[in-house]
């Protein structure tokens, strides 16, 4: 394998300091001259693998894969298609088609039917509950929605107060004759998904394709400090991105094939899912779905072997933490697993990554099995993950893990890090081919483009359009030079790598991938009558948030007097009986305040003397200044974190 180059990006003349990779001086927007849609990769598939597996279901039964080939999905999602226009849906792009349900074979032939007649596909996400379900309906004016059959009672409860809905397409049963009732007495059509494939079977219309300029989605972001925001994305933009990354790839000699496996277990909701199935789809290589349950996926995945597996860092994270775990029972046992780890890691210095050593063999075989053993590359994302757990997995899995950046807007990938770079961690590679990047000032966060850092921009042809009936916020994200502000801080490394290290509001990511808006949940605690101050903090290497608590000093002592506790204010931010008290209180509030279950705070520190300007933690406008407080109570934090995690 040949070595990554020293210097990863440039300086592009004429763009005020604005990078692309080393590896092309011209933007790659398309990879094949046959392929200017996402309709196009399908296709590219079905050339190469017509008759050969595309899509597979594990049976509930038999635990067994069955499967549907490239030549049987077409047809079908042709039917599909063909359907939604015999009821009445114009093959055009006016027409919005929601779907509704967990990864599926039904979900990829209604996205497949949509391209083919040119009509725009609406993910909603499967956990998303009435409230965001129905404004996304609304907002995106849908009149039809192919559903999973568990969100029908749903649908069916809340058709009032969905202004435009006429069709439901019911994924996984046939309809019963209680729900077709119910549909009419709503004014609902209501028909199950073999119905709709029948009737397009029957009315055969011809296919319509998008073209490359065409809309191929509205992907709605989460809404974390306000409705969600539907990205309107073409079918350019998927095929720019997926072809800088594939392009990228090639550079180093990796290549996917028809023989690759891909389990899907990722939101399809999300683009990086999706992008994920384009991947595969173009290459007409297998795609596997998850059986539905998380906690099962270790046993999907020694059932499916897949050679792609696209975790995301909490995953990673946690098979850290079992083998770590696992191999600490013994001491010879951790002694001879540090021998193959230390062994490993002196072979990926050497730019070895493999699976056929002798401590594979005699150590590490079982470990790869977890994941079904076959394993050769995980494309990693969604937020941070550390260098120590993405040296170990490259080490223990004996395949290439690589790390990348991006955001919906931004189609998927902004920056991924080089395939051969084996011996780096720590950051998310250079841009992608199909996009530059430049740092802007900052200065209210102190951050300077002319030192390397600054808020991440970028400009290429995976930019999206704008979000949906919005041009405001539009304006706001995309400037008048056609420049995506990201709202991501990021320091160029001395490599020309990329290193995410901040955000430009008070918004972070953790480790599931899941935005937190800090200031939400501290105006919702400020409501307990116990808490004068408080402070949300979030990690994006841990899956949960802690606070620092600082409580009203006049309630807890009168609270404390009346219930025999002992201590002036110092001593009471330190009583166990106190702290329970008034993390109940505020866990209370954040249900009354309708947080969810990743906003709530799983365990908080009380500081018994209020932030202030004297003290450097309040801007003179009494703005908390996050980065002081995250110093000062650096150790409290990471004690916080640590009794979490260890259940003290």
């Amino acid at each position: 394998m040949d070595l990554p180059p020293e210097q990863q990006s440039v300086e592009v003349e004429g763009t005020d300091g604005a990078r692309r990779t080393t590896l092309s001086s011209e933007i790659i927007a398309r990879q094949y001259p046959d392929v200017t849609t996402v309709y196009e990769s399908f296709l590219r598939g079905v050339k190469l693998s017509g008759d050969s597996p595309c899509l597979g279901t594990r049976d509930p039964i038999s635990k067994k894969y069955t499967w549907l080939t490239y030549n049987q999905v077409h047809e079908r999602a042709t039917f599909v298609g063909a359907g939604l226009v015999a009821l009445g849906c114009e093959p055009s792009q006016q027409t919005f088609i929601g779907i509704y349900g967990p990864n599926r074979v039904e979900w990829a032939l209604t996205d497949l039917g949509c391209q083919m007649f040119s009509m725009i596909s609406v993910p909603v996400y499967d956990t998303h509950g009435a409230e965001e379900c129905i404004y996304i309906i609304n907002h995106a004016n849908l009149s039809t929605i192919v559903c999973n059959e568990d969100k029908v009672p749903l649908l069916l409860e809340k058709a009032q107060l969905c202004k435009e809905l006429k069709n439901l397409i019911k994924i996984g049963s046939s309809v019963t004759q209680e729900e077709d009732k119910k549909a009419k007495d709503m004014g609902l059509n209501l028909i199950s998904m073999t119905n709709l494939e029948d009737i397009g079977k029957e009315s055969y219309q011809e296919r319509k394709p998008a073209k490359p300029e065409d809309i191929l989605t509205v992907c709605y972001t989460s809404g974390t400090t306000g409705p969600p925001k539907g990205a309107i994305l073409t079918h350019a933009n998927l095929v720019a991105d997926i072809s800088a990354y594939r392009w990228t790839m090639h550079q180093a000699g990796f290549e996917l094939t028809t023989e690759d496996v891909h389990l899907s277990f990722l939101p399809l909701a999300h683009m990086y899912e999706r992008i994920n199935h384009l991947n595969l789809f173009v290459s007409g290589g297998r795609i596997g779905y998850y059986s539905g349950d998380v906690k099962q996926l270790l046993e999907d995945c020694k059932e499916l072997k897949p050679t792609i597996f696209t975790p995301v860092p909490r995953l990673l994270n946690r098979i850290y933490d079992k083998i770590m775990s696992e191999v600490s029972k013994s001491k010879l046992k951790k002694w001879i697993f540090q021998m193959a780890l230390k062994s490993k890691e002196n072979d990926l210095k050497r730019q070895i990554i493999s699976k056929n050593t002798i401590w594979d063999h005699l150590v590490l075989r079982k470990i790869q099995s977890l994941l079904g053993g076959h394993v050769r590359y995980m494309p990693c994302g969604s937020a941070p993950l550390s260098a120590k757990v993405t040296t170990f997995i490259r080490c223990i899995m004996g395949c290439h893990l690589t790390e990348g950046y991006g955001q919906t807007e931004c189609t998927a990938a902004a920056t991924f890090q080089l395939f051969n770079d084996v011996t780096t961690a720590g950051h998310v590679g250079p841009p992608v081919p199909c996009n530059i990047i430049k740092l802007v000032d900052v200065e209210e966060k102190e951050y300077y483009a002319k030192n390397g850092q600054g808020e991440i921009c970028l400009k290429g042809p995976n930019v999206f359009k704008g979000y949906l009936h919005d041009p405001k916020k539009t304006a706001e994200t995309i400037d008048e030079d056609d420049w995506l502000h990201t709202g991501d801080i990021g320091e160029w490394l001395p490599n020309g790598t990329l290193k995410i290290i901040d955000r430009k509001k008070n918004i972070f990511k953790l480790s599931q991938g899941e935005y937190i808006a800090p200031e939400k949940i501290q105006n919702v605690y400020l409501r307990s009558p116990f808490v004068a101050q408080a402070f949300v903090i979030g990690n994006s290497f841990k899956s949960f948030l802690v606070a620092i608590i600082v409580p009203d000093a006049e309630v807890i002592e009168a609270w404390a007097k009346k219930n025999e506790v002992e201590g002036d204010v110092k001593q009471l931010c330190q009583d166990e009986i106190i702290n329970k008290v008034i993390f109940e209180d505020i866990l209370a509030k954040g249900r009354e305040g309708d947080l969810n279950s990743l906003e709530q705070v799983k365990k908080i520190y009380l500081h018994p003397e209020m932030f202030s300007i004297e003290n450097g933690l309040l801007t003179p406008t009494f703005k908390a200044k996050r980065s002081e407080i995250l110093k000062t109570f650096k150790d409290q934090i990471e004690r916080l974190y640590e009794e979490v995690e260890t259940g003290n």
